[in-house]
């Protein structure tokens, strides 16, 4: 009973995150977690990069968002790519110097405006049918 539960709560989550509403809250994740990355920003090599994975691999299936937030994600993720190659450049060189020459701080507002749109675009659309998870049936009634 207990594996069946699991199972039907693992396959929940997975066709959430499928969804499109899934592939935003992804994206608000990742830059909610830039946002605290930048507030903790210390000039060490042992900072961590920036999340961008969920805006590179889902940028084409997201056209849907409205087209001023899409512009402000694609240059706010491109920021972020940018201070990702300083970041691994520094660590590839060993030494502080190279994250001394990082400026986080141009990212603190975009990725609020970002933080704030998409708030506002999940709680808009979190009940649109057209972009929450398909639930499969065994029939089709």
């Amino acid at each position: 009973m207990i594996l069946l539960l699991g199972l039907s709560i693992g396959l929940q989550v997975f066709r959430t995150r499928r969804s499109l509403l899934g592939k935003v809250v992804g994206l608000l994740s990742a830059v909610k977690y830039n946002e605290k990355l930048i507030e903790n920003f210390s000039y060490h090599r042992g900072i961590g990069r920036m999340r961008d994975g969920s805006w590179e691999k889902n940028r084409e299936k997201l056209r849907f968002l409205p087209r001023g937030l899409d512009g402000e994600l694609t240059r706010v993720f491109g920021m972020v790519a940018e201070i990702n190659e300083k970041i691994n450049a520094a660590k590839r060189h060993g030494t502080d110097a190279y994250m001394a020459s990082i400026e986080v701080d141009k990212l603190k507002v975009p990725l609020a405006t970002c933080r704030e749109q998409l708030q506002t675009w999940i709680y808009e659309n979190m009940n649109n049918p057209e972009y929450l998870p398909k639930r499969r049936r065994l029939f089709k009634f």
